[in-house]
């Protein structure tokens, strides 16, 4: 039995750093080898130990983990009424699956308070990480060999809004004034370099995120805003004049001018029609469990669209910039109303979660939830967010969750 448990221990820890490769490499969109491991590896060797420990290794009464497996379950009836089905499956396994074996694993391993904020901890060094990959390919990239800024940084931006509550729960958390001031210069320049990215829907998602943040602070801490107005005006006027140090003037005029005159590509105006009507010319079947997973479906709709409308083809194909859309058309109503389901239950368990008894640093843990769920969502309007935010949201949301049923049931 001693045996058994020190093997366990093992192959616990390694599944562990498994999911560390795979957050990391996730996020880099690099390693395949090393995200291949950390979908796969993790989810054996917990099966091998809740065997050996004869433990079931799946909390199948958590609604979170329920919605998360109707949704998948939603996506193969989706490939079967598929035009392409083998497509339709290349692309579940690509997306689905992963969601649904990455869940298992980080929704077992981290349930812990200690696990959780250890997890943070991989956070706060993810952003600093991507922060020095932006400052490196905005001046090297963009500045010295002028290449577009929106292809060489700005696929940046999704760890950096995702991680960035993250920072501010590492900043709350700590005692000692040196690390807290460390957190706060880390955060003055991830705030920069998520402007160098240019992405105005993740300015939208990260100023909405910080603004949540901030009011459920005041509330947990029952502090009044005037108590922290001296440390956020301060964060302010450092960064704007970090901001006109480093930045170049031409930069900064061609954003100025892009946010008065708008998207001048016109790209929002095309695609959210093309994605309506491309929804409403499916069969029934099809509108009610989609058109099958994978963009190739909905660019050959587009494509259509856009030659009916403008009597020529499209210079570039587009998918349709809104992740509602996106499933509606992929996944149909079936699909869609799960999505939604999904995210209520996951606002109802973290908003609840902030009254519930419990350590302060594990409320901002579900602040920080909150945050970067409310951030998702707003960017998910102006884009058809990439999938790896959704895996780790969802799994980190179900290990919480998870967290919450054992400190009710200690």
């Amino acid at each position: 039995m001693i045996k058994n448990l020190q093997l366990s221990d093992k192959l616990l820890l390694l599944a562990e750093y498994g999911l560390y490769l795979l957050i990391i490499f996730l996020f880099m969109d690099k390693g395949e080898t090393f995200r291949a491991i950390g979908i796969y590896l993790p989810p054996i060797l917990i099966f091998i130990r809740a065997i050996l420990l004869k433990e079931n290794p799946v909390a199948y009464k958590n609604n979170i983990f329920i919605l998360t497996v109707f949704l998948c379950l939603s996506a193969v009836i989706s490939s079967i009424f598929a035009p392409d089905i083998l497509y339709s499956f290349k692309w579940f396994n690509r997306t689905y699956l992963k969601l649904f074996l990455v869940y298992l694993s980080i929704s077992y391993i981290f349930q812990t308070q200690q696990k959780l904020e250890s997890l943070s901890k991989l956070f706060v060094f993810l952003i600093l990480l991507f922060v020095i990959f932006t400052f490196y390919n905005f001046y090297k990239k963009v500045l010295i060999n002028s290449y577009d800024y929106g292809k060489v940084v700005r696929q940046y931006i999704i760890p950096l809004e995702f991680f960035l509550p993250f920072l501010f729960f590492y900043i709350a958390t700590q005692k000692t004034k040196l690390l807290k001031l460390a957190g706060f210069a880390i955060l003055l320049i991830a705030i920069i370099a998520i402007v160098f990215t240019g992405s105005r829907g993740g300015w939208i998602s990260v100023s909405l995120s910080l603004f949540i943040w901030t009011i459920g602070y005041l509330k947990i801490t029952k502090k009044k805003f005037v108590n922290i107005f001296r440390i956020i005006s301060g964060i302010i006027a450092l960064m704007i004049v970090l901001f006109i140090v480093i930045s170049p003037p031409s930069y900064v005029k061609e954003k100025f001018n892009q946010l008065l005159n708008g998207d001048t590509s016109g790209r929002k105006e095309m695609v959210w029609p093309a994605a309506v009507d491309s929804y409403f010319n499916l069969s029934f079947i099809n509108k009610i469990v989609g058109n099958g997973l994978g963009r190739m479906t909905y660019l050959e709709d587009f494509k259509k669209w856009y030659i009916n409308k403008f009597g020529k083809e499209p210079e570039e194909l587009y998918g349709p910039h809104n992740i509602y859309l996106y499933i509606l058309y992929k996944q149909g109503v079936l699909g869609i109303s799960i999505f939604l389901l999904l995210l209520y239950f996951s606002f109802k368990y973290l908003i609840k979660s902030l009254t519930i008894n419990q350590s302060l640093s594990m409320k901002f843990f579900a602040l920080s939830l909150i945050s970067v769920l409310t951030g998702l969502l707003v960017h998910g309007i102006v884009e058809d967010t990439k999938f790896i935010q959704w895996i780790l949201i969802i799994s980190l949301i179900g290990a919480y969750v998870n967290y919450l049923g054992k400190i009710k049931n200690d």
